[in-house]
């Protein structure tokens, strides 16, 4: 992808290629950076799963990741507990609907792998953007990357996450700091967890945690909590060494 587009998507991540593949199934030619096939998993419920299957790929999914039949949400301080059915939320199991667990690569791949040869720039990051007067008196988009590359779209569409350079471009707000932290991972039981598919939820003094399982031998889980002055501290050597987070979620857990 070089020189001049019709459209530029700037975000490789699901958002970002699902729109592509969007536009391709319209018979709009774009361009989107590189795939990020990170991330653990998600859960999707039924309208992400129409968005797939009008997309064409639900069904890559559901012969995969099995329906999540219900769930739970309890107080560990009061011990009082809800429990959520899943058996009536959208279109029930005809069409692959329901709620379900799945990878984000998964997921990511199975849209990627629709899209046409050349769709996807590997390799490339946005350095800058700016508007350029054509001959026409229009205008167009003038994408910078990092590489030196310089591309030029009639339409630029921004899935760039939450430090978007396209946002800023445009003039948006800041991101807002949240006031929490969260670290979310997957566990793998070789010899089957045994569990039933449901998501689950603990509560406990502003802290959240939570499980769904993704197979019969693996699950997704989460935890999240008001963040704390040392993660403050410890952000930027998060964000530059993940396997800092790794040792600190093994080292804070109760065998």
């Amino acid at each position: 992808m070089a020189g001049e587009q019709e459209v530029v998507i700037v975000g490789g991540g699901i958002a970002g290629i699902a729109t592509a593949l969007a536009l391709q199934r319209l018979g709009v030619r774009s361009g989107s950076d590189e795939l990020r096939t990170t991330g653990a998993a998600l859960g999707l419920s039924p309208n992400a799963w129409r968005a797939l299957d009008a997309l064409g790929v639900a069904h890559k999914l559901t012969s995969i990741y099995p329906l999540l039949e219900g769930g739970s949400v309890t107080n560990l301080e009061t011990g009082e507990q809800s429990v959520i059915s899943f058996g009536q939320n959208g279109g029930g199991t005809g069409r692959g609907l329901g709620t379900r667990a799945v990878h984000r690569k998964v997921l990511l791949e199975a849209l990627a792998e629709e899209l046409k040869p050349d769709t996807v720039r590997f390799s490339s990051k946005l350095a800058s953007i700016r508007t350029e007067v054509l001959r026409d008196s229009s205008s167009a988009v003038v994408l910078h990357l990092e590489d030196g590359a310089i591309i030029r779209t009639k339409v630029l569409i921004g899935c760039d996450g939450v430090h978007s350079v396209v946002a800023q471009w445009l003039g948006l707000a800041a991101p807002i700091n949240s006031g929490r932290s969260a670290v979310r991972g997957l566990s793998v039981y070789p010899e089957g967890h045994g569990l039933k598919y449901g998501a689950n939820q603990f509560l406990s003094g502003g802290k959240r945690g939570g499980f769904a399982p993704l197979s019969d031998k693996e699950i997704y889980w989460f935890m999240t909590n008001p963040t704390t002055a040392r993660e403050k501290d410890m952000a930027a050597e998060f964000a530059r060494d993940p396997s800092l987070i790794l040792a600190e979620v093994i080292s804070s857990t109760i065998p």
